[in-house]
This record gives structure tokens, C-alpha cells and sequence, in this order.
């Protein structure tokens, strides 16, 4: 295909992507600012409001250098179509803090190993530039003023890690770096600091690393004056660092709080410890807030709408809304929401009904990017949720979500995702539903389902491309996916597995694309990740259309990308609409071995652009294999079954629909004729009777493949009365039988 047919197919791709499927309502709305009426509490100021039963209403736009306002129990906040700035406190970076400028600001005189190199040719992280260092090298940062005192800032430094296959992750191989902060005379800084586990020092932080696919060691700073700091970055090992920085941490836009959550040394970080209002602690082991801020107790729900909360600083680790009171549901309604920085989310509650909402977070990293947190919106407790008719924008994923029974639906989601596992959404609510939603990544991925069970996926749209390497997996293979069911090999039946969920009805427009310009990295893009192995999941009654802009590049990309499955059961792919231009299926593939696949009453259409030698399924990997795989009554137009297989110890079972019409010889149905079925080996291997309409329908197996050895059970012999028939069974089909 020539390259201007490649294009010209891309953009009416694109167009169809964009006109049909679910449609998305509006979202935020700016209002006109009203008088308050009568009853109504006025609000001008930071502060907290917490009167039972109140409805409060700003009266005009808020600012606050900390966190801005906390709300109390069963309150209603009205924005009036104000804003609340949080973080607003003149806070400055260190001097060229990512190194797009070179050297810039940075004392070298200590590091003469140090080198700003390009991502693209030393390893992908964060804009253009990095700078490498070599074991011992130390690099000392300009001052950067710090205009608050007596609050929690972060010193930050990103390290890249080692890529996956390097041994990124593996504590004896991996960079570390020493993080030390110095004063306006150069002495260092040192914090003892109480959090509700331990007392520990949190600056400086020595000989630390960050996990597998890249993130940032942080030293905590707090109970500072205002002044001058700056920062030193020791290298321990060879590294690669960049993004270094002092910033404003641990800031809300709205508080909603039960107990504080005082922590946030580095190693809580790994270990994936909640924070909340570390600045507002009284008691750090207890977690009572300090007087001035409202303690939530018991159920109820605080309600916020109409206007915008956003940071005013792009600090780290911060919130538009946060709320550790566990049994009180936050409602937002019409409200916007604009963070900045590293580990930002716009919402992190236990559980919300939100509705007409946008959120739009400039986060391009995460500390540390293992578990389901920092999202745009973190839902984290087990009640359900509802989230609807809302727009998100950017974050490492969009949603996370845990409460059982939640649904999520006429959503628009634009996940800017470079981190591994930060899909756009991560379903971990069981009995959940996600409907009526568009899933349109600028980068990354749709859905997850991670050991979770009974969830619904129906009536959704997803426009998904291949992402361009990431700091995890930069030269080598990496995937985007649309939806991702997974549960790492569980045995059968296993609570924590993944099982009983149903994807149906919805759209997909998956293109596969190269980037040549990395020759080590093979982009891969699938309709569905499946990679569970507990229980049985259904994929059915989807439109995907599937198309690689170049067939013959080293991208990778498919409908269906399965490994998994165990003796009892795998997954159940049945009647999809498949049009695509590669092989619609790769079971047994890269990530691992599949078994008891089922495929069936799926249509599969060879598009115009696919290569002459377009296979439909693809099987087997080196050291994976597909064992027991069932390709049963699928139709196929403008090809036919075959297969592409790799290895020699692969299996699978290949069926067809056989349709027998019994009529008289006036060609009136016969209902109740006996109808005899022999194998090629003259084994009867079915009989029965014609319905009232003289139909009979059976599926009959065509052949099956052990190892190397095929073993056809076809050509088939129909007897019905005195005719016989001769059936070469190489696709389904319909044969009409005269009797009497």
C-alpha cells in the first residue's frame, strides 16, 4: 500500500472514530457570579466552614499560599463561579531544574563526569535533556528562596532508573543518588521529622533509588524559615537524573477531614504509605488535626459546586480536594479542577458522586509509579461511586475507583500517560459498570481490570495509538492497549483473581504505528490485553477495526493480544465484527502462554490494506506456546482460517457450523427426520432430529493440531432417510437433504 493510501485511510479512520460512538454531554460550565440569598453564609477568605446544614458561597476569587479551605460534615460549598487557589505563595524552581538549558545555574566543579545528554538517544524521561553523573560526583544547584516558613517542601530529584530488560528495579544493579539541601551559608540542612509510624531523618536522604521504571527520590523539609536554599545531589552509582527542584508539598484546595495521614519520608513513598494534611497534624501518631481545622465523624456529605479550584504552584505531591473521612461521600457538581506538578492529583477521596465536572492535570511524572495511586481522581474507598458526564485531561491515568457497584459513564477521557500500568481508567470495583464513555489517550492506555471480577464494559468508544517509548521500557517492546484484564497467572477460582467480567457493545479504532527513529523499540497496540487466568471473561458483540500503518515494520498490533487461561476455562472471545489489515488475534505471544482460548462466531474481514501474505490468528512465541485453543464457527470475508505459528508444540481445535435443511421433494420442511453424521473415519459422531422448520444445526470439528501433526476429522457424511451427502467441512455451511 502506497504511503498516500496509508494516509488517506488514517484521517477517514479518524474521522469515523470522532462521529460515531457514545455521545459525551457537556461538562463544566462557568457561571455568572450571583448575590448570595438569604440564609446563605458568605465566604471571602481562607479558612474553615464547617456549620452542620450550612450552605456557603464565595463571594470572590480565593487565594492561599497552604491549603485553602476545610470543610466540615454535611455542608454545602458554593464556588459561585469563583476561584480558589491553593499553593498561591510566589514560589520560585531551581535554575534551569530539568537541564533544557545545558549546565545553566549548576556547579560542576565537584561532578567533572557530568554531561547533559539528550533522552532520545540516553533514556527517555521528562522533556529534552538530562544530565549524567558519574559515581562520586556531586552537582550543587543555584538558591532558590523559599518564601514560607514552618511548611512542608519536597527537594526532589528524578532518576530514570534502568530500563526493564537492564534490570531496572534490581536493588543490587540500580542508581542511587544522596539528596542534601544547604542554607543561604552552604551548612546543610538537617530534619528530624514525627511521622505516625517512626521519627526519622528526613533530610538528607542517603543512598537511595527509586523502583523499576524511573521516579524521584524526595527529601522532606519542614519547620524551615523563609530564605535562601539550594540543593546537592550526590551520585552514588552511575546515574542519570534530571527534574531537581525545591517545591511546596502537601497542599489542598478543599480539606475534608476525619484523621491526618502524617507521612511522606521518601521510603513512604515506595512503600505506597497515604499522606494527608501532614501540615495540619497536632498528634502525628494519633493523626489529630490541629484545632483550627473541622474533625469529620460519622456518615454524611459535603457537597461542592460550581467553579474552579486550581494550584497555583507546580509543587509535588498535592490535591484539589482530598478527604480522609472514610464514611462521608463528596458530591461535585459543575466544578473545575487545574493541578501542576509531580504526584498532583485533582481529587483523592473515599468515595464521590461527581457530575459535569473537568479536570485537567499537568502531571508528567509520578514518584513512584507501582500501585493505583495518583490519578487525576483517586476514588480509594470501598463505597461506590458515580462519575458522569465529565471531562479529564492528562494525569498518570485519569480515574482509579474501588468501590463496589460504582458506575462511570458519558465520561471523556485523554489520558497523557508515561508511566507503566496508569491506564486511563483503573476498574478495581467489583460489580461495577463502565458505559457510554470516550476513551481518546493523547499517550497510553483505556481500562484495567486487575483481580477483579463481575465488572461491565459496554456502549464505550476507544481511539487508541501506540505510545512512544517510555523511561521503563524504552528499547524494547512496550504496549497500549484499550482494555487490559489481568490477574498474573492466579490459579483457578482464586479470590484475588480475575473473572466474570463482560466487555460487549463498545467501539474500537486501534492503530498500529513504528517510530523509526527508535530502532530498538517495538510499539505495540491491541483492541484487548488479556492476560487472566482465574476464571472465565467475555469479550463479545464489539466493533474493532484495526489498522497498522505499515504491516511490515516491527510495530506489533492485533484485536486481541492473549496469554492466560488455565485447564478449566481461559477467555471467550464470540461475536466481534473484527475489520483489520493484521492478524485480528496473537494467542501465546510475548508476555506469556495461553490455554483453552475460545474464539467463536466472530466475523473477521481482511481490509484492502493488508499484505499478501495476511494470516487471520497468529500463535506462539519463543518460549510460549498456545495449548488447547478453539477456533469455532467464525466467518471470514476476503480471506479464510489460517494460521501463523511459531514453535512445535502449539494445539489447538478448529470447528465449523454445518446447516441441514430437510424438505419432501415438493420442498416442504420435514420436521422430525433422523439425521446421521459420519467422520471421515466412518464414526458416527452425531444424530438427531430435524426441528418443526426441518433445521438442523450442528458444529462439527474440521481438524485439530497437536505439535507438528494435523488430524482432520472432515470430509463428513449426512444421512437423512435414503440421501447421503459428502461435506468437505473447510468453513460453515449449509447443505439442503431430499427426502421421501
Amino acid at each position: 500500500m502506497s504511503n498516500f493510501s496509508r494516509s488517506v485511510f488514517h484521517l477517514v479512520f479518524f474521522i469515523i472514530s470522532l462521529v460515531i460512538g457514545p455521545k459525551v454531554y457537556s461538562q463544566f460550565n462557568q457561571l455568572e457570579h450571583l448575590d448570595e440569598p438569604e440564609g446563605v453564609i458568605p465566604v471571602d477568605q481562607p479558612g474553615s466552614y464547617s456549620q452542620p446544614g450550612a450552605t456557603y458561597m464565595l463571594t470572590q476569587d480565593i487565594s492561599c499560599a497552604r491549603s485553602a479551605i476545610f470543610l466540615g460534615k454535611d455542608v454545602t460549598l458554593d464556588l459561585n463561579g469563583y476561584i480558589i487557589t491553593y499553593a498561591d505563595g510566589d514560589y520560585g524552581h531551581i535554575t534551569n531544574y530539568g537541564f533544557e538549558e545545558g549546565l545553566k545555574g549548576w556547579d560542576i566543579s565537584q561532578a567533572p563526569g557530568a554531561k547533559v545528554v539528550n533522552t532520545k538517544d540516553v533514556h527517555v524521561f521528562i522533556g529534552d535533556k538530562l544530565i549524567s553523573l558519574k559515581a562520586g560526583n556531586e552537582l550543587v544547584s543555584e538558591y532558590v528562596f523559599l518564601p514560607i516558613a514552618n511548611r512542608s517542601y519536597y527537594a526532589m530529584c528524578g532518576m530514570t532508573g534502568r530500563y526493564y530488560h537492564q534490570g531496572g528495579g534490581d536493588k543490587n544493579k540500580d542508581m542511587k543518588v544522596s539528596v542534601y539541601v544547604e542554607d543561604e551559608t552552604g551548612k546543610q540542612v538537617r530534619c528530624i521529622t514525627k511521622y505516625s509510624d517512626s521519627i526519622r531523618v528526613s533530610c538528607p536522604v542517603e543512598n537511595k533509588q527509586v523502583r523499576l521504571g524511573g521516579g524521584f527520590v524526595i527529601a522532606h523539609l519542614q519547620g524551615l524559615p523563609a530564605g535562601k536554599y539550594r540543593v546537592r545531589i550526590k551520585a552514588v552509582t552511575d546515574c542519570l537524573i534530571d527534574q531537581i527542584d525545591i517545591r511546596p508539598a502537601m497542599d489542598v484546595g478543599i480539606g475534608i477531614v476525619d484523621e491526618t495521614h502524617p507521612m511522606g519520608h521518601t521510603d513512604h513513598l515506595y512503600e505506597r504509605a497515604h499522606s494527608a494534611f501532614f501540615d495540619y497534624t497536632e498528634n502525628a501518631t494519633t493523626g489529630k488535626p490541629v484545632v483550627s481545622v473541622p474533625r469529620i465523624r460519622g456518615a454524611g456529605t459535603v457537597t461542592i459546586k460550581n467553579g474552579i479550584i486550581k494550584s497555583g504552584a507546580r509543587g509535588v505531591m498535592s490535591w484539589g480536594i482530598q478527604s480522609t473521612a472514610k464514611d462521608v461521600k463528596i458530591i461535585l457538581e459543575n466544578v473545575k479542577i487545574e493541578t501542576s506538578g509531580i504526584n498532583t492529583c485533582a481529587v483523592d477521596v473515599p468515595a464521590a458522586n461527581i457530575t459535569n465536572c473537568t479536570f485537567d492535570v499537568e502531571s508528567p511524572f509520578i514518584i513512584n509509579r507501582h500501585g493505583a495511586e495518583f490519578y487525576g481522581v483517586d476514588l480509594v474507598g470501598r463505597g461506590c461511586s458515580e462519575v458522569s458526564f465529565c471531562e479529564f485531561y492528562g494525569g498518570q491515568g485519569c480515574l482509579s475507583f474501588k468501590g463496589e457497584h460504582s458506575s462511570i459513564h458519558h465520561n471523556l477521557f485523554v489520558n497523557r500517560q508515561m508511566v507503566t500500568n496508569h491506564y486511563s481508567v483503573m476498574a478495581m470495583g467489583d460489580d461495577s459498570k463502565i458505559f457510554e464513555n470516550r476513551f481518546e489517550p493523547e499517550v497510553g492506555s483505556g481500562i484495567e481490570i486487575f483481580r477483579h471480577k463481575r465488572i461491565e464494559i459496554f456502549n464505550n468508544i476507544f481511539r487508541i495509538e501506540p505510545s512512544p517509548p517510555t523511561c521503563e521500557y524504552g528499547d524494547q517492546e512496550f504496549s497500549t492497549t484499550a482494555i487490559r484484564i489481568a490477574d498474573y497467572g492466579s490459579p483457578a477460582g482464586d479470590p484475588r483473581g480475575c473473572y466474570g467480567n463482560k466487555v460487549y457493545n463498545n467501539q474500537f479504532f486501534i492503530t498500529g504505528k513504528d517510530f523509526p527513529e527508535y530502532p530498538d523499540y517495538t510499539p505495540m497496540t491491541w483492541a484487548f490485553f488479556y492476560s487472566a487466568s482465574a476464571g472465565v471473561n467475555e469479550v463479545f458483540g464489539n466493533e474493532i477495526i484495526v489498522h497498522d500503518m505499515d504491516p511490515a515494520s516491527k510495530a506489533e498490533t492485533a484485536a486481541f493480544y492473549i496469554i492466560g487461561g488455565h485447564l478449566e476455562g481461559g477467555g471467550f472471545f464470540y461475536n466481534n465484527r473484527i475489520t483489520t489489515n493484521v492478524p485480528a488475534a496473537w494467542i501465546g505471544n510475548r508476555y506469556g502462554s495461553a490455554r483453552n482460548t475460545k474464539i467463536y462466531n466472530n466475523t473477521i474481514i481482511k481490509s484492502q490494506y493488508a499484505e499478501d501474505d495476511f494470516k487471520p490468528f497468529r500463535i506462539g512465541w519463543s518460549g510460549a506456546e498456545a495449548k488447547d485453543i478453539e477456533f469455532r464457527s467464525n466467518e471470514f470475508i476476503n480471506t479464510d482460517f489460517d494460521v501463523d505459528i511459531y514453535g512445535e508444540t502449539n494445539s489447538y481445535s478448529v470447528y465449523w457450523t454445518l446447516k441441514i435443511s430437510v424438505t419432501d421433494r415438493k420442498g416442504i420442511p420435514v420436521s422430525g427426520e433422523v439425521v446421521r453424521i459420519f467422520d471421515k473415519n466412518r464414526e458416527e459422531v452425531f444424530s438427531g432430529e430435524t426441528d418443526e422448520e426441518g433445521m438442523l444445526e450442528v458444529e462439527l470439528e474440521e481438524f485439530h493440531v497437536l505439535g507438528i501433526d494435523n488430524y482432520y476429522s472432515s470430509p463428513y457424511t449426512v444421512v437423512a432417510g435414503k440421501n447421503k451427502r459428502i461435506v468437505e467441512l473447510d468453513g460453515n455451511k449449509e447443505v439442503r437433504m431430499v427426502v421421501r
